[in-house]
């Protein structure tokens, strides 16, 4: 994609601003490490991260500036290509899915994105007026039709990621990276700041104007849910105990009138005939001046009796709080809103509907509100297309008979457009659902061969032995260094599993990976003989070859490689040792120097990347980083037991919250694959991350009650202007 002249304007000059306000951040940092004492964040870290922060960053800090500048222009470039919709199109266009969109996030970085999104929150909350001017004016040079998330180049979430990950060049542990975010969020929230303004000041130097922000139902434009009035509709008759509350609180409300009785003896078919000849003078829709509330004094006129009106009333409310949901997309409600008449309805026909929640009706309400609530565009493809199709469903409900039967057969109908709607998800998603199942299967072929490597290590260091038929006898154990042991039961099984998933179990590169384990165990037996000497000399240098290809396979970090074969070198010479007047074949320091001396290939066999990102953070609705707990909630983890495909969660991706619902699950339930609401990405999770972040809070359902149980805690409320509760 082409930028234009102004574009690329705007992008040098907020690239060569980096410098200075990096230099501010540092230097603020600097001060907030050697005197922890004034952030508390940071007086809870151990004093060896902090020091180790404070000293790289005294003396890189210019190399860290460079490398922030350096990532966001790339980053920026990867996202004006990326395009934009055409302004004339109607629906926003899907990316397809692809594997690649497929992040896995283990444990430790679920713990930086905890970190990432402190510091996104003070950023919001210092420049939160400043950002949204900035936004509306990048769209406008953006050439957008309308303002986005994403419209704002500077935006926090943007920066802090490019800040964080250019810290990877002060060669920090993750422990003193930690200390060097705590130490910069504050500074970097103010820095941040004044780059929006300035920035915001240039556009409009320049006659870059504001961009229109469209009308949506989007969660931040969204009101919360009314509070938990703890009412359980699951009680029977729970709904039709309403009836009388509200008929004695909101009676004779906007001068509806009360019209007496009519005679008991008309039928419900002539009473349905009248409700449809009231409702069809104007079709029921979501505005105020087309929902039942406005036609209830019609509605009264054509009751039976005093029950027939108590439902009507109770009806009309539950459907406006259906109708105002703070939860659900504009385009939802509206078609929500053609359920109005079929509930009335039903509701007056059959008593059923008011004495059991599970009544097909509800449930369509329930199920529809349910499957939609965590779209973010009112414009989404996915969402649009299933709506035009349940539109045509309601629309036929109508004009049907009000029958639970009707209704039952409505149910079953829009179960399988919500099914099929996710059905169509996962099958465009099929490149990162295969790439989850493989990384489930390596999991899995993992812990299997480590289990196996622990049973090897076990049998060699017990001082008793089982051998073919003969009872267990006494022999030398071999002393396993921890070390040693920790390697071979940790990374070691991610080299076989590595081995045997790219180039087969009966590659020779695998056999020989596979053999590591049994004969690193025989090398360190005790030596009975110059032969078993001689032998060990001889098997020294291809075993530590194999070992250093393994650990190429996955990357091991040198400080750990090093360690592993110093620890089998002390572990070798001290089994080559003299004994008493006893000579060896070879010293020390002729088999360090015959190690040294053995050649890798050239090209060490490739590391398979880890994965996408499997994400252990979760979401609630923004709270102050002050705020977030430290210990883990309580309870937290009772609604991931019942989780399931399809429903819509809060959680963290990239250090920014996100709304996400579960597109796939393994049988085992330890890897998820969350599909983001905002279009083309997808999170891969392992259960472990996702209890970490439910731990902490940070992962949680959209909704916590469903859509009836909102409206009735809506009614339960105070109203406005009222200071009385219903009942």
């Amino acid at each position: 994609m082409d930028v234009s002249p102004l574009l690329q304007r705007y992008l040098d000059s907020c690239l060569a601003e980096v410098p200075r306000w990096m230099s501010r951040v540092a230097n603020e940092a600097l001060q907030a490490l050697h005197a922890p004492t004034t952030r508390s964040a940071l007086r809870e870290l151990p004093a060896r991260p902090r020091d180790d922060a404070e000293l790289a960053l005294r003396h890189n800090h210019p190399l860290w500036a460079r490398r922030v500048g350096e990532l966001l222009g790339s980053r920026w470039r990867s996202e004006i290509e990326a395009g934009a919709p055409d302004a004339g199109a109607t629906l926003s266009p899907r990316p397809a899915w692809s594997a690649e969109a497929l992040t896995l996030v283990d444990e430790a970085e679920a713990e930086e994105n905890i970190e990432l999104l402190r510091a996104v929150q003070l950023v919001d909350h210092a420049a939160e007026h400043e950002l949204h001017e900035l936004q509306s004016r990048t769209a406008t040079l953006r050439g957008q039709d309308a303002v986005r998330a994403t419209s704002n180049l500077l935006r926090p979430e943007l920066l802090v990621r490019a800040v964080w990950d250019a810290s990877e060049v002060l060669g920090l542990g993750a422990p003193a990276r930690k200390a060097l975010m705590r130490a910069s969020g504050e500074p970097l929230a103010q820095a941040l700041k004044q780059v929006a303004i300035d920035a915001g000041r240039r556009l409009a130097d320049w006659g870059v104007g504001q961009a229109a922000w469209k009308a949506s139902s989007t969660p931040a434009a969204r009101r919360v849910a009314p509070p938990n009035s703890g009412y359980d509709l699951t009680r029977p008759g729970a709904l039709d105990s309403l009836r009388s509350r509200l008929s004695t609180r909101y009676a004779n409300i906007d001068g509806a009138t009360r019209a007496g009785p009519m005679d008991e003896a008309d039928s419900l078919q002539q009473l349905d005939r009248n409700l449809v000849h009231v409702l069809a003078r104007r079709p029921l829709g979501i505005q105020g001046a087309d929902r039942l509330m406005a036609r209830l004094p019609f509605l009264e006129a054509a009751g039976r009796h005093d029950d027939d009106r108590e439902i009507m009333l109770l009806v009309a409310h539950l459907s406006g709080a259906v109708l105002d949901d703070a939860l659900l997309p504009l385009p939802v409600r509206s078609t929500l809103a053609s359920l109005q008449a079929p509930l009335l309805r039903v509701a007056l026909r059959e008593p059923r509907v008011l004495e059991d929640h599970s009544h097909p009706i509800w449930q369509m309400m329930i199920r529809l509100a349910s499957h939609t609530a965590g779209f973010q565009d009112d414009d989404d493809p996915r969402l649009c297309a299933l709506l035009l199709d349940v539109e045509v469903l309601f629309t036929r409900l109508q004009a049907a008979t009000p029958a639970i039967a009707v209704h039952a057969q409505a149910l079953t109908a829009l179960d399988s457009l919500l099914v099929g709607e996710l059905d169509a998800e996962r099958r465009e998603a099929a490149a990162p659902i295969a790439k989850l199942q493989a990384a489930a299967r390596r999991v899995t072929m993992v812990e299997a061969l480590r289990r196996q490597v622990r049973l090897e290590l076990q049998d060699a260091t017990s001082p008793w032995r089982i051998e073919g038929s003969t009872p267990a006898r006494p022999a030398a154990a071999v002393v396993l260094d921890e070390t040693l042991q920790h390697f071979l039961t940790g990374p070691w099984p991610e080299v076989l599993a590595h081995a045997l998933i790219n180039d087969g179990e009966q590659a020779d590169t695998t056999r020989g990976l596979l053999a590591v384990v049994p004969d690193l165990l025989a090398s360190l037996a005790p030596l009975r003989s110059e032969d078993d000497r001689r032998r060990l000399v001889a098997a020294v240098p291809g075993l530590v070859q194999r070992l250093q290809q393994g650990m190429a396979r996955i990357a091991t970090p040198p400080s750990q490689r090093d360690a592993v074969l110093a620890t089998l070198m002390a572990c070798h010479t001290d089994l080559l040792r003299p004994i008493g007047s006893a000579a060896v074949s070879l010293t020390p320091e002729e088999i360090v120097r015959r190690m040294r001396e053995e050649e890798l290939p050239d090209e060490p066999a490739p590391r398979t990347p880890a994965g996408d990102s499997m994400f252990d953070i979760a979401t609630l609705d923004t709270v102050p980083a002050a705020l977030m707990p430290e210990a883990p909630v309580a309870g937290a983890r009772g609604w991931l037991q019942h989780l399931a495909v399809g429903t819509w969660c809060r959680l963290v991706a990239r250090g920014d919250w996100t709304v996400a619902r579960v597109l796939w699950v393994d049988e085992s339930r330890e890897h998820w694959l969350f599909s983001d609401a905002e279009l083309g990405l997808t999170h891969g999770l392992t259960r472990r991350a996702l209890e970490r972040l439910a731990d902490g809070g940070l992962a949680g359902p959209l909704e916590q009650r469903n859509l009836i149980e909102r409206a009735v805690d809506a009614l339960m409320a105070p109203p406005r202007g009222r200071d009385t509760t219903l009942g």
